[in-house]
C-alpha cells in the first residue's frame, strides 16, 4: 500500500517522456538506450499525474493540484491517483523520492 504523505517522483533515469498532442509517450531506457518494444502511452489525465511527479511531491499534493484542474469528486480522484501510482511503481515509472542528506 502506498503512503499519501510519502514523497514520490518520476524515475527519470529509466524513462524518457515526450508529449505528442494530448498524449504522453514514455520510452523505457535500458543501459541508456531506448527500448522501443516497451513504449507506454498516457492520456491527458495520466500525463498530468506524471508531470506532477517530475519533482518530489506527495500523492495528496497531486490530488490538490488536479482537483483545481478537473471537475471530479475528491474520493474518485484519490482512488484513481492511488491506482495510477501503484501501477507506476510496479513498472518503476515512479519511485519513492530520496531525500538529500
Amino acid at each position: 500500500m502506498i503512503d499519501n504523505e510519502a514523497l514520490y517522483q518520476v524515475n527519470s533515469d529509466k524513462f524518457v517522456t515526450r508529449m505528442m498532442g494530448n498524449e504522453m509517450v514514455m520510452v523505457p531506457l535500458s543501459d541508456r538506450v531506448a527500448d522501443m518494444t516497451s513504449v507506454l502511452t498516457l492520456n491527458e489525465v495520466g500525463a498530468d499525474i506524471l508531470k506532477a511527479f517530475e519533482k518530489p511531491c506527495t500523492i495528496n499534493d497531486v490530488i490538490k493540484k488536479l482537483l483545481d484542474i478537473y471537475e471530479i469528486d475528491e474520493e474518485t480522484l484519490t482512488f484513481d491517483i492511488q491506482t495510477f501510482v501503484n501501477n507506476a511503481i510496479e513498472k518503476k515509472v515512479i519511485v519513492k523520492a530520496e531525500l538529500p542528506v
